[in-house]
């Protein structure tokens, strides 16, 4: 009787821990904080350890061989993949938003280091990248996320294979990409546009000047103020980007 309570034990842990890992270690949250592979693991684990004891999570339908445990597994890795995926569009709308810009004013041309996903990105984009992660933290919703966790087990146990959401669902939620994106730059767009405005009309009045040499300070100068002007105004639409992601959740769950 206690081996079978440890093997039990065991297999629900392995399982947490899968999908656990495919939300977690998969997920720009994780690569910000810029801890080794083994520290997350050991993360993971431990984590998976915790829900399993504290919320007495069992397996379903328990493997009987190697092939059922397998199978299980990689349900539990597509399903904390596909929550993954809501994640990975919430940061995104803010990459979108900040190649918007850096595309416009000019500072594409020389990219720096994005911590969030651990390559090398423009300006701005970095930015907005690391503003989006202070919010995920400084709005408690890495808190609701640990919720929506243990809100996954309890409506999708251990070892139940997921039922594949609608396409539709999918593209939804990919679109918000492009529409939160827009809202966090259409400020700063709409203004650097008038600019682009004013200046074509400039160099077709005045073709000796250089407009190229004159347009790239007062870009940089609008887009800079615009966007310091507007970032108070982050937080309502941050808020709606992940009160989106978690929408998600409880329409794939």
């Amino acid at each position: 009787m206690i081996l079978t309570t440890s093997v039990s034990w065991v297999t629900a842990v392995l399982l947490c821990t899968l999908r656990l890992a495919a939300l977690l270690l998969m997920t720009p949250i994780w690569q910000a904080l810029g801890l080794p592979v083994r520290i997350r693991v050991l993360l993971v684990a431990t984590l998976a350890m915790a829900l399993v004891s504290g919320m007495q999570l069992a397996v379903v339908h328990a493997p009987t061989d190697l092939f059922s445990l397998v199978m299980a597994g990689v349900g539990e890795v597509m399903l904390g993949a596909l929550m993954a995926f809501g994640i990975f569009v919430a940061f995104a709308a803010f990459s979108f938003a900040g190649n918007m810009l850096d595309l416009q004013i000019g500072f594409n041309i020389a990219n720096i280091f994005d911590p969030t996903t651990r390559s090398r990105s423009p300006l701005i984009a970095a930015l907005l990248g690391m503003v989006a992660l202070a919010l995920f933290f400084t709005m408690d919703a890495h808190h609701t996320m640990l919720r929506g966790l243990a809100f996954s087990f309890e409506k999708i146990p251990l070892g139940q294979m997921l039922q594949l959401p609608s396409p539709m669902l999918l593209a939804k939620q990919f679109g918000t990409v492009f529409s939160y994106g827009l809202m966090l730059a259409a400020p700063a767009f709409f203004c650097l546009f008038l600019v682009e405005m004013s200046l074509a009309v400039l160099s077709r009045n005045l073709p000796q000047l250089n407009i190229f040499m004159l347009s790239a300070p007062i870009k940089i100068a609008v887009g800079m103020s615009v966007l310091a002007y507007v970032s108070g105004h982050f937080a309502s639409v941050t808020t709606k980007i992940f009160a989106s992601l978690f929408g998600f959740w409880e329409d794939v769950l």
